[in-house]
């Protein structure tokens, strides 16, 4: 009879326990999700930081926190990480004692440009012997822009025999974006780089280079999300990478002529993610960090889908009226279509030179 009454008190105690985490398992219950910084370069280390409260007496036994994240996002421990083919499931696991509050930290790789937004969580939690279990979703927005990776300036070379006479845009790849004019005493302030060591030998007196700037020190970088003319279906995952060249190609432009005053736009055929207008991208020249920043998060959060043909899409540039602009075109390919189109543009008065983004596929 003893051992009966035990199984009933403990069955009992089982069921109190049960109804009693259910009714206050979530609630009172705050959870916030936000990343370190809200932007980074492709390759760089930021944290995903959790917090988590228990805002009442009652202990949460245990808490389970789930989502899907992008594998482009990569942990550095992958231990409360499930992998799938196209993304990965993170879990989080919390006990929270009375009025206890909680910070997590994650280390994330940020392996691929784009825009991630973790936009909800699941929110399980239960009682003390798992024999009940509910949960929530919570709507949440922890927004990364990761830039495009960044190349070596000297290592994007501008094919000279293509066009003559577009002097400034192979100019400026090079370490000194002026042309120089003269020469004369060095003062204080004066940069290394200007020093002319032949004409201090000759003098006896350290001399600097002068320069003259360019009458119209404005850059447009014009990138190609198409491979071909032809083409109009979407591409795989290693001919994007075509395109993701293209990007970082630009990214590395933008961010050398504006660190050397020179003004610089972005427009592309292709799309923004989350853009419905149908528009296609056009940012125009300004020279600032701010702007930078804007050009690069518009680089970030490109779809590499276009929006309209190239041909089309550089019509529409002459619609602009483009003036004493040097219009640098990145793209997998040329054609007689845009040779035409460039002519154009040169006709009103502008420079086009075409960049050829490197292929990363086998043909």
């Amino acid at each position: 009879m003893n051992m009966l009454w035990l199984v009933v008190v403990a069955a009992l105690m089982t069921l109190v326990q049960v109804f009693f985490f259910a009714f206050t398992g979530l609630r009172k219950v705050t959870y916030r999700r936000y990343f370190s910084q809200p932007a980074a370069n492709q390759g760089d280390h930021v944290e995903l930081i959790e917090e988590i409260a228990n805002e009442k007496l009652s202990p949460v036994p245990w808490l389970r926190v789930e989502s899907r994240i992008s594998k482009n996002l990569g942990f550095i421990r992958q231990s409360a990480v499930d992998l799938t083919s196209d993304e990965q499931h993170h879990r989080s696991v919390f006990f929270l004692g009375p009025y206890k509050r909680i910070r997590r930290r994650h280390h994330i790789t940020c392996l691929k440009r784009g825009y991630y937004n973790l936009n909800s969580v699941t929110l399980t939690s239960g009682d003390l012997l798992g024999l009940y279990s509910q949960s929530r979703q919570k709507d949440l927005h922890a927004e990364l822009v990761v830039y495009p990776a960044f190349l070596d300036p000297e290592s994007i070379v501008v094919p000279s025999h293509r066009w003559q006479g577009d002097v400034l845009v192979r100019r400026w790849i090079q370490p000194d974006p002026f042309l120089v004019n003269g020469i004369r005493e060095y003062r204080q302030g004066d940069a290394i780089r200007d020093v002319h060591w032949a004409a201090t030998a000759r003098t006896g007196a350290l001399q600097v280079k002068t320069h003259d700037y360019t009458a119209s020190p404005k850059i447009m970088l014009l990138l190609n999300v198409q491979l071909r003319e032809d083409q109009w279906g979407e591409l795989n995952e290693e001919q994007r990478e075509t395109i993701e060249y293209g990007l970082s190609m630009a990214a590395t432009l933008a961010a050398w002529a504006i660190e050397h005053g020179v003004e610089t736009g972005f427009s592309s055929n292709g799309q923004l993610v989350g853009d419905e207008t149908g528009e296609t991208i056009y940012i125009p020249p300004r020279n600032s960090q701010e702007h930078l920043s804007v050009l690069l998060d518009t680089m970030a959060r490109m779809r590499i889908r276009r929006q309209s043909s190239m041909q089309t899409f550089m019509e529409e540039l002459q619609g602009r009226a483009l003036r004493d602009m040097d219009i640098v075109v990145i793209s997998p390919y040329w054609s007689d279509l845009l040779e035409d189109r460039a002519q154009r543009l040169r006709a009103m008065g502008n420079a086009v030179t075409y960049l050829p983004a490197e292929r990363r596929y086998a043909a």
